[in-house]
């Protein structure tokens, strides 16, 4: 199973745009307001930091992944707690993109259709591409996915300049001030630290020591992408409604008219995006179930596929009237998985790498 650097940076950048410009967009215009572009900016340059330390890890461990090289960091059990860990938290967030992904279906296209419907025909497509091909299959797909996510993106941003109303982003930095700034910019920047997964992919790259400028790409290409978003979005919608709206990009694109012919654009962009979606949770079922046959000693990886996946449709399923959309993201993600899992333990992996001397042969 080896992919090229390039197919990872078609990877991690379809799976760092499905969400990032869905639902971080209006968290940050709530707290930046007509700023929201500069905490996006500053989001980026934060992702951007930690995906080098993310990568700088990885290829000092290059023929292992994160469930392998965490013990002979911290020592046996320590470093199986902390990879039993990040499995859990991996759990967690693809369920949970997961249950975003089928209410947002049902609330677009299937009014009628059972939440469970949608999860199960989402998880029968992730379990197959990962039984049937794994993660070159994903490789691959995502080449295809990711161009025409881009395009479809482009595309939308050009037809929506006539609703353009540029007076909305001013005045500039005085409402807001460093502080919002700088906390709008945590939103974007955890969902950018989704590239902590490179800890688990990176035993799978071809040239792990050519990984690094895709995937800083990967991540500055979906950063440049949501501050044009968050440009747009205030210069349409202005930072009151903008702040509202879960979903503002799909809500921009419902808005396109051109003389009662160019309309509709949502129904393609939902097509395309949900391709995107699906490249994102197919990685998470492959490094779930790679990482968890790894972690109980199981040498056939694939037979954890069907347990993962059963886990993920199940925890997808708790009712939403339990939890709020956003609630994952905002009282776990941002405030503890982003602290402790995208910054913290990388940084003292790394720091006790460069201690320890530690560098595994490739």
């Amino acid at each position: 199973m080896k992919i090229s650097s390039w197919q990872l940076f078609w990877m991690f950048t379809t799976l760092e745009i499905s969400m990032s410009i869905w639902l971080t967009v209006s968290p940050t215009i709530e707290i930046a307001r007509q700023d929201a572009w500069i905490s996006l900016t500053v989001a980026g340059m934060i992702g951007l930091v930690i995906t080098l330390i993310l990568i700088r890890v990885s290829q000092r461990h290059a023929s292992h992944t994160l469930v392998e090289f965490a013990p002979k960091l911290f020592g046996k059990w320590i470093g199986k707690l902390i990879g039993a860990l990040y499995i859990i938290v991996w759990f967690s967030v693809s369920a949970d993109i997961l249950r975003i992904f089928c209410l947002f279906i049902k609330q677009f296209l299937f009014h009628d259709t059972p939440i469970w419907i949608i999860a199960a025909l989402m998880v029968a497509a992730m379990v197959y591409i990962n039984y049937a091909g794994s993660v070159e299959a994903i490789a691959r797909f995502s080449e295809m996915a990711g161009p025409l996510l881009l395009t479809g993106i482009l595309i939308t941003f050009g037809l929506n300049l006539s609703n353009l109303h540029p007076s909305l982003l001013f005045p500039v930095y005085a409402d807001s001030g460093v502080l919002s700034i700088m906390k709008g910019s945590f939103v974007n920047a955890s969902f950018l630290g989704e590239s902590m997964m490179i800890m688990m992919l990176t035993p799978f790259i071809a040239n792990s020591q050519k990984m690094l400028k895709p995937t800083l790409l990967a991540i500055c290409i979906p950063s440049i992408i949501a501050v044009i978003t968050a440009i747009m979005v205030i210069m349409t919608f202005g930072t009151n409604i903008g702040s509202t709206l879960i979903f503002p990009y799909f809500g921009m694109v419902r808005f396109i008219n051109y003389l009662e012919f160019i309309q509709n654009m949502d129904v393609w962009i939902m097509f395309i995006w949900i391709f995107s979606v699906f490249v994102k949770l197919a990685i998470y079922l492959f490094i779930n179930s790679y990482g968890t046959a790894q972690l109980i000693g199981v040498k056939n990886w694939r037979a954890i596929i069907w347990i993962a996946a059963a886990i993920i449709f199940t925890i997808s399923l708790v009712p939403a009237n339990l939890f709020g959309l956003l609630d994952y993201a905002k009282f776990i993600w941002i405030i503890y998985i982003f602290p402790i899992f995208i910054v913290g333990l990388p940084v003292l992996m790394l720091l006790l790498s460069l201690i320890r001397g530690k560098t595994v042969a490739h």
